[in-house]
């Protein structure tokens, strides 16, 4: 049976484990943070989403647009251009789009077939 020094030692272990493996909780990582703004302007088309990243939490506060092609583009969100990017994507959100127009179409339905009796 172990004695009490390899006892003491198991516990010391176990609470140096625990203490690696559950997080402080005390610096909480956003997803993406800008750490630079992109000196080029992207062309609007080419824009299919944006995300802000927040000052608090991240050393600059930036708008995180998303290409076309998927990739990652960080923006100054004091930039004019920026600002209308986030403008025009914002309200083509509220717009309905083409498909979700035909949708709201009212679509014939089959009739159901109740108790229903040839003569």
């Amino acid at each position: 049976m172990a004695g009490p020094p390899s006892i003491i030692a198991g516990f010391l272990l176990l609470a140096l484990c625990v203490q690696c493996i559950i997080p402080t909780g005390s610096v909480v990582t956003p997803f993406s943070c800008c750490f630079n703004f992109t000196a080029k302007k992207i062309p609007q088309k080419r824009v299919v989403s944006y995300q802000l990243t927040s000052g608090s939490t991240c050393v600059k506060a930036g708008v995180i647009f998303t290409t076309t092609a998927g990739r990652k583009v960080c923006a100054d969100p004091n930039q004019l251009w920026v600002q209308e990017y986030k403008k025009n994507l914002d309200s083509e959100q509220k717009q309905p789009s083409a498909e979700a127009r035909v949708r709201g179409v009212k679509v014939r339905r089959p009739r159901r077939r109740g108790n229903r009796t040839a003569i």
